[in-house]
């Protein structure tokens, strides 16, 4: 239960710092449409100015990236202890396939808090 409680908890962590980046990310954005600088960089090179994401999925997109590490992380750890090869190709091949498990821990994250809290109440109410 205690191992079940971290893992929400990390990812929840990482979620909710996901979700400040992304608005600072969007406030920027916005803030640059008001800059002449900005706008004269993109002018001059013939390409258009581009838009700002908004606040809404500037967050979202930010907060489901962030909560992905950790839950890609928490993919691999279990996969990887399945298998019977020694330490360090563990590592090297974690390393080369971060990308891969963020990108299904980001897919993963919010259905992995639900089924990981739903387990965790389950053994609180003792069922």
């Amino acid at each position: 239960m205690k191992k079940e409680q971290k893992q929400i908890m990390s990812i929840c962590a990482f979620l909710i710092i996901g979700c400040v980046l992304g608005y600072f990310v969007a406030a920027n954005q916005i803030n640059q449409l008001s800059n002449p600088e900005y706008i004269a960089f993109w002018t001059n090179n013939n390409m258009p100015v581009p838009e700002p994401l908004g606040y809404t999925k500037s967050i979202i997109s930010f907060a489901l990236l962030f909560s992905g590490i950790p839950t890609g992380a928490i993919f691999y750890n279990s996969i990887s202890k399945k298998w019977m090869t020694p330490l360090a190709p563990k590592i090297i091949i974690g390393i080369i396939t971060f990308p891969m498990y963020t990108c299904i821990g980001i897919v993963d994250s919010i259905p992995f808090i639900i089924y990981k809290g739903m387990r965790l109440i389950k053994v609180m109410r003792g069922v």
